[in-house]
């Protein structure tokens, strides 16, 4: 029913129940409609199908409000605002090499790390005389999994002794494919304000580049250096994930003219009038290796892939945890209950080096972001 506290869909239950009041009230109250009775049969099957309906007209209700819209409908509501659903995104590395001098590492020659994620090279490098050399290497699948800290990629999928070492700088441009929720705070943040030079506005721009999870925003108004080092009167945006590129577009197309940007990644962006001395500059987020280590019992429920879904489970969490946030222990224990069949115990211990595991919160440094890594997470259960 809609009233004025909106839609309300009756259960399957509620409508044999009106529909069996309704039959008696027509046929008369020594009319048979238990389960089995003609009438009865008839009286659910119809019920059945109402429910159908009522299932149809509860979607396309919802499918109005950002809250609660999902899918299709929550992409037409966002196109509304000009946005659209970001896809999922490759990741790309910048491999660094050392070997013998002048050896040739082949375009598409594969790379991994720890967890078996693989790169492929994008193109031939040439170790220089000094046994040096880099080169892009792209992820070979899509997703945010690719997104590894700096040096994680440094195994060869197929070994020769002229490449000495591999290592990479931090990956921060893999992305999932945006979900309802991410999507619908995008939504929320666009509608509060359009991109413009204010802070929110800032955040809003950069929140829309592919991959980017969280951003942070630090004005100094005064005439002095504040305590974060930032020089007067400037901008220092912090941000976690995404394309250095289209961050810094997103900044230059959001920061007032004559406001000046700071931080160790500068780009030079050229305006409409074609000149190309503009510098926009930021900072991604700092990575902090999050040491965790579980203990499960399990029981006959648990599936073979299972200490890799309490990984998954823990790195899910992690994701909505906000730079410069408090990573909380008793979290972990929900993401794991809720997402790992068989689990009848577990025991959860974090911190930012192995010699601080607790069973305690960890906060995380004012730009910083928690990630974890293969070395780091420890998930034991008792087969």
């Amino acid at each position: 029913m809609l009233d004025d506290n909106g839609f309300t869909r009756p259960s399957q239950s509620e409508l044999v129940s009106n529909l069996t009041a309704k039959w008696l009230e027509l046929f008369g109250s020594d009319s048979d409609t238990s389960e089995h009775s003609v009438a009865g049969v008839f009286i659910r099957l119809l019920a059945y199908f109402l429910n159908l309906l009522y299932q149809l007209a509860e979607v396309v209700y919802n499918s109005q409000f950002i809250s609660t819209a999902t899918g299709v409908s929550l992409e037409r509501l966002a196109s509304n605002y000009g946005l659209y659903r970001n896809p999922a995104t490759q990741a790309i590395a910048e491999l660094n090499f050392t070997g013998t001098p002048g050896f040739v590492i082949q375009a598409g020659a594969l790379f991994k790390t720890a967890d078996g994620l693989q790169f492929q090279l994008a193109a031939n490098v040439i170790l220089s005389s000094a046994g040096t050399g880099s080169e892009y290497a792209y992820a070979v699948d899509t997703g945010a999994q690719y997104n590894v800290a700096q040096d994680a990629i440094k195994y060869q999928v197929e070994p020769t002794s002229d490449i000495f070492t591999v290592g990479n700088k931090a990956v921060n441009n893999g992305a999932d494919p945006e979900t309802d929720k991410e999507l619908a705070n995008r939504i929320r943040i666009a509608n509060d304000t359009r991109p413009s030079s204010p802070e929110n506005g800032i955040i809003s721009a950069v929140m829309a580049v592919p991959s980017v999870k969280t951003v942070q925003v630090v004005q100094n108004n005064t005439m002095e250096v504040d305590q974060y080092n930032n020089p007067p009167k400037t901008i220092h945006v912090y941000v976690d994930g995404g394309d250095e590129t289209k961050v810094a577009d997103a900044l230059f197309n959001s920061v007032s003219a004559g406001v000046q940007t700071v931080g160790t990644i500068q780009k030079k962006m050229t305006d409409s009038a074609g000149f190309s001395g503009n510098i926009i500059a930021f900072d991604f987020a700092q990575k902090d290796t999050l040491f965790v280590n579980i203990s499960a019992t399990t029981n006959l429920n648990f599936e073979t892939t299972g200490v890799q879904q309490i990984r998954d489970a823990v790195n899910s969490y992690l994701s909505t945890v906000p730079m410069g946030g408090i990573v909380r222990f008793s979290y972990l224990y929900k993401y794991i209950y809720d997402n790992v069949n068989g689990i009848d115990v577990a025991t959860v211990i974090i911190g930012l080096s192995e010699a601080e595991l607790a069973a305690k919160d960890v906060q995380l440094a004012q730009f910083a972001v928690a990630i974890t890594s293969a070395e780091s997470m420890v998930v034991t259960t008792n087969e």
